[in-house]
């Protein structure tokens, strides 16, 4: 076992409470991979050496990897100094003041293709250094080439978005305990382990050593996790998303909703992946943003077939099983793959390899590429109609995508096999285009479609109809899936608390704990004289649910929006006072945390503190300019003074500039400046919001008003008619249109 060294004295050994489903039972304890190893050699010696192993090390003349012969990096007028002073490795960097400063580095995190450092600042907290050694090219090199960050920006090394607590612990070492404590606002953490080891993946092993060496009675066999899967024929499809879910613990793109519990607990129980968002993903599921491989793994064939990480890779060394297209042809066809009638390339070069046109690289951190695991088909005609990338064009960048096009017509043909990730609903979706809200609808409730397309569907139509939404909404409560069951929740939040309990109240009891807790959120706006009578059964459910919320919460209270989140459901159950605490203490962690300011402006402004409302949304403009939820809640509270419409309207216009495709905030802009009778510059925030919502009924209203205001009449016709339309009951809407007709007649 590696033995720790350095200043970290909150890096202490632990042996921690491991995972057991049993409460009569002794909780299993870890106990190091020394002891694993007794039995399992030839797995302990493949883990040796790998990215595994060296995920985390204490910084020593072996294991420290960059130049600290007063080596020296200047970046944007910015030099970074690493020297030796006896047996330590120093840096000598901007510190969080802005001035240069001397830091002992403490451990080596990562070593290939990169190694960065840690160092360990006050209170415990332990910071990645942005500068890193190239492992490749041995030299020193900035993660942000092309700006320089200063000391009071967010990315800075001494800031909250480079804590290694927080942001990157969990996933290096073994039973990671963060030990966060508020109050005091410092972190003891500790781990079982430095590094990703056995039982990181298998869990507490100590009941398993106790059945194996038979010197003490344990119930059942002992066994650890079990993620071993075999052939694909016939295989269990549990035992294969066991595997996926142990890896896509650390390997995905997903925010914490609990303590991690260990690996025998479902993904969901403890993390939500993050869905195909534009900023982290293409419209067909390519990769942008650091991803992490489990969400874009999701999105392909190969996982809808019965692939697991281990067909490809070994678990325990990490390397790929073979190199080149002898991975591939494992299972696919060599004679129909593995030639050039399928890949048209000439055999041994790049284009040859199956990995160049189905799982392209990324580079990301400057020298570390990492592939796509979408494993997509080449699309040469997306690229041309919408836009994403494709395969062809990343090497033959000299040539035009329709060049692509045609040449995979040419080898394939017309009618050749696509790919199954919704390219053309997802973009219209997130174009906001003629016809998206029906194919989003559609995708949203197809049963024939992956769980994550049917979820990033029920995303996407939060921003349309709340009917076409509620609708698709009540379909997917019932999927299979729990990540298509937890976020359908938020497609019938709306509705009211009658037609709400009954919905969700079945859920407050699923299996799957992200289920639970996102219906209890949404339950928790509800009265509870809504659970009594029939439903009395469900208040309990409800409690309990809330209570497992608020300890996920807990997981991450050292983050200003996990007191946010708790600050809504203190408000939503009638706490406004410590819905109060609750902002404040996101404030205290980060005072720039805008939404803080925001909600706890609005709380204020309902109790008629509006003067300290107006002094909060200020402060989140002053800290934020571009933050549109400020400039928009400013202006909607300053327009509560009839006194002060001209200032909530300079408020409203700049919420409108910040945020073209908001709708509502477009509309209350021209409501405001038709209000100031400045017709002509309301008449285009009018337009706009007609135009991104063509069938509400407040924009056809405002419309015809302004024209009538105007006595366009003919221009005010078409607006009323569309209203009546919509609303034939509606006496409103038969008014305004016998008003316009009556002039137009005239």
């Amino acid at each position: 076992m590696k033995p720790l060294c350095g200043v970290l004295a909150t890096f202490a050994m632990a042996l921690v409470i491991g995972c057991n489903t049993d409460d009569d039972e002794p909780r299993a304890s870890y106990v190091g991979r020394s002891t694993c190893a007794e039995c399992h050699e030839e797995q302990t010696h493949g883990w040796h050496g790998s990215d595994h192993d060296r995920a985390m090390e204490p910084a020593t003349a072996e294991t420290v990897l960059g130049n600290f012969d007063d080596a020296s990096l200047t970046h944007h007028g910015s030099t970074t100094r690493f020297f030796r002073e006896g047996a330590n490795f120093m840096v000598e960097t901007e510190g969080a003041s802005g001035d240069l400063e001397k830091f002992k580095v403490t451990h080596t995190f990562g070593f290939r293709p990169l190694q960065q450092y840690l160092i360990e600042l006050d209170r415990g907290r332990v910071q990645c250094l942005t500068i890193a050694w190239d492992t490749q090219e041995k030299k020193w090199f900035s993660l942000y080439p092309d700006e320089h960050i200063p000391h009071d920006d967010v990315l800075h090394w001494t800031k909250p978005a480079q804590n290694w607590n927080y942001m990157c612990a969990s996933c290096h070492s073994t039973d990671l305990q963060k030990n966060y404590d508020l109050e005091s606002d410092t972190y003891r953490t500790t781990f079982a382990e430095i590094d990703v080891s056995c039982e990181a993946c298998h869990g507490a092993a100590s009941q398993h050593i106790a059945w194996a060496r038979k010197t003490e009675t344990v119930k059942g066999n002992g066994l650890l996790l079990d993620l071993s899967v075999g052939e694909r024929e016939g295989r269990d499809r549990s035992r294969q998303k066991a595997q996926i879910e142990t890896c896509a613990r650390c390997h995905a793109r997903r925010r914490v909703i609990h303590s991690d519990d260990g690996p025998d607990r479902a993904f969901l129980d403890s993390f939500v992946p993050e869905l195909i968002r534009p900023n982290l993903y293409h419209a067909d599921g390519q990769i942008i943003d650091e991803v992490y491989v489990y969400g874009s793994f999701l999105q392909s064939r190969m996982h809808h077939e019965g692939v697991a990480c281990s067909d490809c890779h070994d678990p325990h060394s990490t390397k790929i099983l073979a190199t080149g297209n002898a991975l591939c042809i494992r299972c696919h066809k060599p004679e129909v793959y593995n030639n050039e009638s399928h890949h048209h390339h000439a055999t041994g070069s790049k284009g040859a390899l199956c990995v160049e046109c189905h799982m392209r690289e990324r580079t990301y951190m400057v020298n570390d590429p990492r592939r796509d695991h979408g494993f997509h088909i080449p699309r040469p005609d997306l690229t041309i109609e919408l836009g994403v990338p494709n395969a062809c064009n990343a090497c033959h960048d000299d040539q035009e995508a329709s060049w692509a096009r045609d040449k995979i017509i040419e080898w394939y043909g017309s009618e050749r096999p696509l790919d199954v990730h919704h390219t053309r609903t997802i973009h219209a979706g997130r174009q906001r285009q003629p016809g998206a809200e029906q194919a989003l609808t559609t995708l949203a409730t197809d049963p024939n479609a992956y769980a994550i397309h049917r979820a990033t569907a029920l995303d996407l139509l939060l921003g349309y109809s709340a009917s076409a939404s509620e609708s698709a909404g009540r379909t997917a409560l019932e999927h299979e899936d729990a990540l298509v069951r937890g976020t359908a929740i938020r497609n019938v939040e709306h509705l009211a608390a009658d037609a709400l309990a009954p919905l969700l109240s079945p859920l407050l009891k699923d299996p799957s704990r992200f289920v639970r807790t996102e219906a209890a959120r949404t339950l928790s706006r509800i009265a509870r004289s809504h659970f009594s009578g029939e439903m009395a059964a469900e208040s309990s459910a409800l409690s309990d649910a809330l209570q497992e919320y608020r300890e996920g919460q807990r997981a991450t209270d050292d983050q200003p929006g996990t007191h946010l989140n708790l600050a809504v459901l203190h408000d939503n159950l009638g706490k406004e006072k410590q819905a109060e605490e609750s902002y404040r203490t996101a404030l205290r962690i980060d005072p720039t945390f805008v939404p803080a300011r925001v909600n706890l402006a609005t709380l204020f402004a309902r109790q008629n503190r509006r003067r300290e409302a107006e002094s909060e949304l200020r402060a989140a403009i002053s800290s934020q300019p571009e933050m549109v939820d400020a400039h928009y809640s400013l202006g909607l509270l300053l327009a509560e003074d009839p006194q002060r419409i001209a200032d909530a309207t300079s408020a409203l216009v700049r919420a409108a500039s910040l945020a073209r495709e908001n709708a509502r905030i477009q509309y209350n802009a021209g409501l405001a400046l038709q209000k100031l009778n400045r017709h002509r510059e309301a008449l285009p925030y009018l337009m706009r919001a007609h135009r991104l919502a063509p069938d509400q009924i407040d924009y056809l209203n405002a419309l015809a008003i302004l024209h009538i205001q105007g006595k366009r009449w003919r221009e005010a016709l078409p607006y009323a008619k569309r209203w009546a339309e919509l609303r034939p009951q509606d006496p409103r809407a038969r008014q305004l249109l016998e008003l316009i007709q009556t002039n137009l007649r005239r």
